[in-house]
């Protein structure tokens, strides 16, 4: 048997694609490859031009300064379907064909010695800090990779938008001389749609020779027959008799995927794997030319630390522009053509390509929406709204403003209105949520018969428990409960639970929840206590100086989590408290419960399970009605039925032993399926 043969490296590169090349291109420019080993893993031969790179820059720029060698052509003036020439001296549109910036960068590594294997890498391990990359017959050790393989896009996630940018374009001869030199058609929509987006896009090499191309955005790929009639039907119509010279043919992913850092430190994923191209657009060349720039400052300024989290800042905003015009594309393909012929109509090319590089200002923006059709983004808008599982928010809004508009007029219209939107809210998502618990049972030995009999029985002895020990049955409810809502917290950032300081981080995130409501209702909450403890000592008012101070102190802590965790979930969560603050206490935690804590478990159900919400709700109805009965029968067991606090502390009750059970299972659930 051969043996493995181990060579030790400092950095190691797999893939020589534009991503790559550029990151070396610059590490030798700057002399930082001087002493230091380096390997590059590229299986194929890179010796055919299988694509184009093209960038608008300002001349000053240094990608033009690095790249001026292998820039081989230059535009000073583009046109969009079918219009006029529009000057662009100010950043004229650069072209580069893949095969130069290819051969370009073995040149430039032959002349450095550094070596490129041929191998595929099967394998990286990682032993004290240092990466060992397996191949079919040798193994290399490195401290850094750069890897450029692309990511594997596997859908899983439906609220992610995922479609193709397919091209297919030849490399013409035309008999006459029908070409401006230096001026490109980046969109000409004078083909057929076909129920995509569907635009030509030509690029002169000189009067009578060009690279003619027709591109895509859709859900499917372009067929390559399909392609060639419209592109044949097209050059003839528009510029006569033609020869082929060469073919052309290649997708980007066009997606609201982000695609995660390396889990291990050492290693960087680079080119698209790194994010880098515009999922609106599919240009990246110019990025992966930044981000090769920011790689080589950390290694020149020895900051390696995170060195897998290395990225280019990027503004929020313009990844939810992307993600609109995406949802367009999918949906309303038919608006593409109107969109991107607005665009360029009513604003400037500059405007435009600065609005691409994600460089204008909010107040440019506006006014670039303002000249597109407003509809069909309202419409965009309002899907990814509730893709987002966002209407829940607007809901809650609506729901806290009329309350506050009948509570001024008539309260105790106001107080039914509180009622209807509970038993609303409870009927259709907060019991329906709980009453899956027979699904989610790790035994499957277990009759169903079993699995109800022990529910119950739990119910009952909680109940019982209750009745004689009501202190502790509260507290006892306070720390599962607390731990239950913080687990659901935590889920919906896509945070494990496998630690004890994780599991004391959901105790304490539910915590801060409850404790915030209670504080911000402290004369409603312990009315309500006082009424089932039945004591004369718990006096609510001797907690007026320091409520509201335990209360800001538990905002905090969430607002802190929201901070530093970047999710909208929490941003929501905070809202929804926040809103709670001037209705009554029942509505209040009901908000909370239904809109935050249900609504979110609901979602990880459907992962989970995955069924979709009408498959739920078959699999929940008979145990919604048995929770209903459960309801009731505990909220009859009142004394005092008539009077309110009574009722509410009965139907506190009734939560706290239906909830007892549903803890548990909850836990299994997040544990086994969706950590």
């Amino acid at each position: 048997m051969k043996k493995e043969k181990c060579i030790n490296y400092d950095y190691a590169f797999i893939g020589l694609g534009a991503g790559n090349s550029l990151i070396l291109l610059s590490l030798i420019q700057k002399g930082l490859h001087s002493n230091k080993k380096i390997i590059v893993f590229e299986t194929e031969s890179k010796n055919i031009n299988d694509k184009t790179f093209c960038f608008w820059s300002r001349p000053n720029e240094s990608i033009v300064a690095d790249l001026s060698p292998i820039i081989s052509h230059r535009f000073n003036a583009i046109k969009v379907n079918q219009s006029f020439p529009q000057k662009i001296d100010l950043q004229p549109y650069h072209y580069i064909r893949s095969i130069d910036l290819y051969n370009h960068t073995h040149q430039i590594l032959t002349k450095e010695e550094i070596k490129i294997n041929r191998t595929a890498v099967n394998q990286i391990s990682l032993e004290n800090k240092i990466y060992t990359i397996h191949t079919n017959c040798e193994t290399f050790k490195t401290n850094f990779i750069f890897d450029s393989r692309p990511p594997k896009l596997i859908v899983t996630d439906k609220k992610q938008i995922y479609l193709d940018q397919s091209f297919y374009g030849l490399h013409i001869k035309c008999e006459k001389d029908v070409f401006i030199e230096s001026t490109f058609e980046m969109m000409n929509f004078n083909v057929d749609q076909n129920n995509y987006t569907q635009f030509v896009y030509v690029i002169p090499f000189s009067t009578n020779e060009a690279l003619v191309e027709l591109t895509r955005f859709g859900k499917d790929k372009i067929d390559k027959t399909y392609a060639l009639g419209v592109l044949n039907n097209f050059i003839s119509r528009d510029f006569g008799k033609f020869k082929i010279l060469a073919y052309e043919s290649g997708c980007i992913p066009m997606t609201s995927y982000i695609n995660p850092p390396n889990t291990s430190d050492g290693i960087l994923h680079t080119g698209a794997s790194a994010n880098l191209i515009k999922p609106s657009t599919g240009y990246g060349f110019k990025k992966m030319h930044a981000f090769a720039k920011l790689v080589i400052e950390r290694i020149e300024s020895n900051k390696l630390e995170k060195f897998n989290k290395i990225k280019l800042n990027s503004k929020n905003r313009f990844k939810f522009y992307d993600k609109l015009l995406l949802l367009i594309l999918i949906y309303w393909p038919s608006k593409g053509k109107l969109i991107f012929t607005r665009l360029f109509e009513k604003q400037s090319i500059i405007t435009v390509f600065s609005f691409l590089d994600e460089k204008t200002s909010f107040l440019q923006e506006l006014r670039i929406f303002a000249s597109l059709p407003i509809l069909v983004f309202l419409k965009a808008f309002y899907l990814h709204v509730k893709r987002e599982n966002w209407l829940r928010y607007i809901f809650s809004f609506l729901i806290v403003t009329t309350y506050l508009f009948l509570s001024n007029r008539n309260h105790q219209l106001a107080g039914y209105y509180i009622y209807l939107v509970l038993i609303a809210g409870l009927l259709l998502i907060g019991i329906p949520h709980g009453a899956l618990d027979h699904m989610l049972s790790k035994s499957r030995n277990t009759s169903l018969f079993l699995f109800v009999s022990k529910y119950l029985i739990i119910i009952i002895l909680y109940f019982i428990f209750w009745q004689f020990f009501p202190f502790i049955s509260l507290i006892v409810f306070m720390i599962y409960s607390s731990f239950h809502f913080g687990e659901t917290e935590l889920i919906e950032t896509e945070k494990k639970i496998d630690s004890v300081g994780s599991h004391f981080k959901a105790f304490l995130m539910g915590l801060s929840i409850l404790i915030f409501i209670i504080f911000t209702h402290r004369e409603e909450s312990f009315n309500i206590i006082g009424y089932f403890i039945k004591t004369q000592e718990l006096k609510y008012a001797n907690f007026n100086n320091i409520s509201w101070s335990i209360s800001i102190v538990s905002f905090i802590y969430l607002l802190i989590q929201s901070v530093l965790s970047k999710r909208w979930s929490y941003i929501g969560l905070i809202f929804l408290l926040l809103l709670g603050i001037k209705v009554p206490l029942i509505l209040a935690f009901g908000i909370y419960f239904i809109f935050q804590h249900s609504s979110n478990a609901w979602q990880h159900l459907k992962v989970g399970l995955n069924m979709n919400s009408i498959q739920l709700y078959k699999k929940s109805s008979i145990y919604t009605l048995g929770a209903l009965f459960i309801f009731i029968l505990i909220g009859l067991s009142a004394n005092e039925i008539i009077n309110i606090n009574g009722l509410i502390a009965n139907l506190f009750i009734s939560i706290a032993c239906i909830s007892l059970p549903h803890f548990f299972f909850m836990h299994i659930f997040y544990k086994s399926k969706v950590q």
